[in-house]
């Protein structure tokens, strides 16, 4: 049960329109000192007397008046108190480095046209690149978290490279854990001042989500090796794959890039260590 004055966190955020013209937040709080979450909901009266720098991912609040509403099982909140302010994500230095060792990798690549093409989508698109989030609420749900969860897919490879008996094309693995994702960009809208985080509309009436967005782009591009790791990353139809993994390298690209959304950095809390220089990138 949500307690006025105990402190939270804000884990997810979303503003959105209703049906009756008026704003709305949605966000979803976890308790500081335990892991049970809350979904709440903010409606515009209450929205337009928060100050803005309140509602952030990450920032530590407390409720001071709130109502449960039984029917949706969630809570209106109606006033908050700032507690503390947070980061919502890597600081540039932090996504300068990562985009520089992914360039490099990308480089250093044997095969002319997959390199080319991975190249030239994230040239084109660098400062959208380095600003998304890898998901709304699992895991990397920040700014720079699409570079992160790829640089650590990239490491978990580099890692079962040497572990595995079986003969992989190494590269064609790479450029998935760089490319499986790729479609974020362009899935998401993100708020780079509140680390809200919210689906684009028009994208989803075009490619429905990311992987029907990767894989068009890789088939575009005369990758179908790649087109169908992109296909296949999230493993079964349930969970929204295409297809499932047919190749060594799909599997392998699926069950990495599960490993990072799964043990990987969870949300915004992660970046308390930043100032004490205890997050360590790859």
């Amino acid at each position: 049960m949500l307690r006025e004055d105990s402190e939270y966190r804000i884990i997810s955020l979303v503003f959105k329109d209703t049906q009756a013209s008026t704003r709305m937040a949605k966000l979803q709080l976890k308790g500081n000192r335990t892991d049970e979450l809350f979904n709440c909901v903010i409606w515009q009266e209450a929205l337009e007397k928060t100050p803005k720098n309140v509602l952030k991912t990450g920032n530590i609040i407390k409720i001071k008046k709130y109502e449960h509403n039984e029917n949706y099982n969630n809570y209106i909140l109606y006033s908050l108190e700032l507690v503390r302010e947070e980061s919502i994500g890597l600081c540039d230095a932090e996504k300068k480095d990562l985009l520089g060792k992914i360039y490099e990798l990308i480089e250093s690549f044997e095969h002319v046209k997959l390199k080319k093409a991975v190249l030239k989508v994230i040239v084109e698109n660098e400062e959208l690149y380095t600003l998304t989030p890898a998901s709304e609420k699992i895991h990397h749900n920040y700014t720079g978290g699409l570079m992160q969860h790829t640089w650590e897919c990239i490491n978990i490879a580099k890692v079962l490279f040497g572990a595995i008996y079986t003969d992989v094309n190494r590269e064609l693995v790479i450029a998935g854990c760089i490319v499986h994702d790729l479609g974020k960009m362009f899935e998401y809208v993100f708020d780079g001042e509140t680390g809200a985080i919210a689906r684009d509309a028009e994208f989803e009436k075009i490619w429905i989500n990311h992987i029907h967005w990767g894989f068009s782009w890789a088939n575009q591009n005369d990758l179908p090796e790649l087109a169908h790791i992109i296909a296949s990353h999230h493993g079964i139809k349930e969970w929204k794959a295409l297809v499932e993994p047919e190749t060594p390298e799909a599997f392998l690209v699926h069950y990495i890039d599960n490993i990072s959304s799964k043990l990987g950095a969870v949300n915004i809390k992660d970046f308390e260590r930043c100032s004490e220089e205890q997050l360590k990138l790859f």
